[in-house]
């Protein structure tokens, strides 16, 4: 086989973007593994631009910046009340679960760069990169909805500006961090299209 008849017979393959070993998206049983091998070989970084071409470092880290921001806030009311406070622990728990929330998006941030699935590629193009966004974010947001409850009972208990703000932040961090999340599931799920009824 000549050179050329090996490039025209290689051209014909299925192409799969291959990415390194990784452990389970955060919250995804170790018995459920990612999809086949056979099946991801359907996806090409064609198919998936449209879906997941909002997955960038930018916009991960435009929800860390946002919810850095109401950490900010929740230090200075926890600071103000969280010893000695009405309700002290609520201050506490809104700048613990808001840490835990900025902290997880630092983790999907910095292994998206390590295991180099994002920068270059300038957005997530492969179906463990968008899996693994999609996990993170649904953790995430779950520790922001109990964070801004939080932010709600320090504000009302101490009369806190500062939780107020705080809840006001993470209530914009949830804004920015949703469609990240819906995009990533979309993303993903668009590697195995087309899909049928039964």
């Amino acid at each position: 086989m000549s050179l050329a008849e090996f490039a025209q017979e290689k051209k014909k393959e299925p192409h799969i973007i291959e990415t390194p070993q990784l452990p389970p998206a955060a919250g995804t049983p170790l018995d459920r593994p990612l999809p086949a091998p056979v099946k991801q070989a359907k996806q090409t970084a064609l198919t998936l631009d449209d879906a997941c071409a909002d997955l960038t470092t930018a916009a991960i880290q435009a929800v860390i910046d946002k919810i850095t921001e109401s950490c900010n806030k929740a230090q200075s009311d926890a600071d103000a009340n969280g010893m000695n406070g009405a309700y002290a622990s609520a201050a506490r728990d809104n700048l613990s679960l808001l840490t835990m929330a900025r902290d997880k998006m630092c983790v999907l941030r910095d292994w998206l760069h390590t295991a180099g699935i994002i920068d270059p590629p300038p957005f997530v193009t492969n179906t463990t990169g968008a899996y693994n966004v999609h996990g993170y974010v649904r953790e995430t947001v779950v520790n922001l909805h109990y964070a801004r409850h939080w932010a709600t009972i320090s504000a009302v208990y101490h009369s806190s500006v500062d939780a107020l703000d705080s809840f006001e932040l993470t209530t914009q961090a949830l804004n920015l961090i949703e469609p990240l999340g819906a995009q990533a599931g979309r993303c993903y799920m668009s590697a195995y299209e087309p899909f049928t009824k039964p």
